[in-house]
């Protein structure tokens, strides 16, 4: 078995063993037997795609059985994730599983004493590689399956999670914001700015029918297989209005346009594919806050950057963003 390079995280505990493949083989020996019936399990190799310091870890986890060879997604946790398992659960057998058109990946197993979500792997590609790399007709058709994707799951999804709370949102928004303004002088006015603005919307904002949320609606979180579109990443699935996943999806590609093309509107015509999509099969009398969560989701995304290490590009696209948001509460009037 091989092992991998050490990754050390303090905050996960069990990200070690999770990581060492004869640990990790001993843990999760249970797929040989019913219902998995996989075979005797002769080698584990261990992939790690993403690290959230002190939160989580998610590692692809190839696997030789004599069944033949197996792969899987393993997510681990600092703590808890037993929840995340048992939401996707219901999630998929509400009409979300394997077979169907829109579904999830498959939540295999949860290994309690690892933190340990097991969860099926979707091969395909990603949305985001086709708004990336891709023409016009590209950007239809993933535009068109995303929204497609989210009002089948606004509309039939079992209301999980905790129901979002717009006081708590706006605390939120406050120290994003407050964050933004400590990179710069002209950065601390808009981000204030923007989010007084914000303060004074959401006293106005109609109450929503709220339904299942998804939190963190986006392309880089939607794969795009044959036949089968599957959204992942269920770690902030709540109860919500459904303005805010299409906020997302939408600004999300904003940031996405920025980044690869360097314009802010180089995606605009996606993103009224993905909003025209969703209206037309769920009734835009459900968006009637969009214009808040749109510039909301703006101050969310410029705080993103600081992480990455501040630079004068990403103080560049901060400041768009920003812009943005100021422009989407003006529009919205």
């Amino acid at each position: 078995m091989i092992r991998t390079s050490p990754v050390i995280d303090e905050g996960i505990p069990t990200l070690p063993a999770v990581l060492d493949p004869l640990e990790l083989g001993k843990r999760i020996a249970f797929f040989s037997f019913p219902p998995w019936d996989w075979g005797r399990l002769r080698d584990v190799r261990i992939q790690k795609l993403k690290l959230h310091h002190g939160s989580r870890c998610t590692v692809q986890i190839n696997l030789r059985t004599d069944g033949g060879p197996r792969a899987v997604i393993g997510k681990v946790y600092a703590s808890g994730g037993l929840e995340v398992y048992q939401s996707m659960t219901r999630i998929s057998q509400s009409g979300f599983g394997p077979e169907a058109e829109f579904s999830i990946p498959q939540p295999l197993a949860f290994v309690p004493e690892l933190h340990l979500l097991v969860q099926e792997l979707v091969p395909g590609p990603l949305a985001q590689d086709f708004f990336r790399g891709g023409d016009e007709r590209d950007y239809a058709v993933a535009s068109t399956r995303c929204g497609h994707w989210l009002v089948r799951f606004h509309s039939i999804a079992p209301r999980i999670g905790p129901v979002f709370d717009l006081s708590d949102y706006l605390i939120s928004l406050e120290r994003w914001s407050r964050r933004i303004a400590e990179c710069s002088e002209t950065l601390a006015g808009k981000a204030i700015c923007l989010f007084r603005r914000l303060e004074d919307r959401a006293s106005a904002l109609k109450p929503a029918v709220t339904c299942a949320g998804h939190g963190s609606f986006c392309h880089s979180q939607i794969i795009l297989a044959h036949g089968r579109t599957t959204t992942f990443d269920w770690d902030g699935c709540d109860v919500a209005d459904p303005s805010r996943d299409v906020a997302r999806f939408m600004v999300s590609l904003k940031r996405l346009a920025l980044g690869c093309f360097g314009s802010i509107r180089a995606l605009d015509s996606a993103a009224r594919i993905f909003l025209r999509t969703y209206t037309d099969a769920g009734g835009p009398e459900a968006l009637s806050c969009l214009p808040f969560f749109q510039a909301a989701t703006c101050i969310k995304l410029a705080k993103y950057e600081i992480s990455k290490g501040l630079d004068h590009r990403r103080q560049s696209i901060m400041e768009s963003m920003l812009d943005e948001g100021l422009q989407l509460l003006e529009d919205g009037n």
